[in-house]
């Protein structure tokens, strides 16, 4: 399970790093299902331009194109280098949490979504 989160997270990360010259060479995947079914970003839309920006330390860009942006770039990094520090200590990672926390943080994140989704639609101009 760690192989599959390490490779996953840096194959996500070495992605989002290249995407400035991607983009112009059209190997990028623009638009999403979503956005060419109905004409409007999905929940996750911006997610990769704003990780690029902050391959560039720009993070006013960053939060402009993705407000949640920003930490989830510090959290992909930090799972990255969690997967990679369990393989090489060959230690499993578990993170325990309760079932009421589990559930405050899931919600909490839905609504951060959500709001995030919002103010793509509204002011973010999308």
């Amino acid at each position: 399970m760690q192989l599959a989160v390490l490779a996953g997270t840096v194959a996500w990360l070495a992605y989002t790093k290249l995407y400035f010259f991607l983009h112009p060479a059209h190997l990028t995947f623009d638009p999403s299902l979503f956005m060419y079914l109905t004409g409007k970003p999905d929940p996750t839309c911006g997610l990769t331009r704003t990780f690029a920006w902050m391959w560039t330390g720009d993070l006013g860009r960053a939060v402009a194109v993705y407000p949640l942006g920003p930490p989830l770039f510090v959290l992909t990094l930090a799972l990255c280098l969690t997967s990679a520090v369990a393989l090489v200590s060959g230690r499993r990672v578990r993170l325990a949490i309760s079932a009421s926390t589990r559930r405050v943080v899931l919600v909490v994140a839905f609504v951060a979504l959500t709001v995030n989704w919002i103010s793509k639609l509204t002011w973010l101009g999308m």
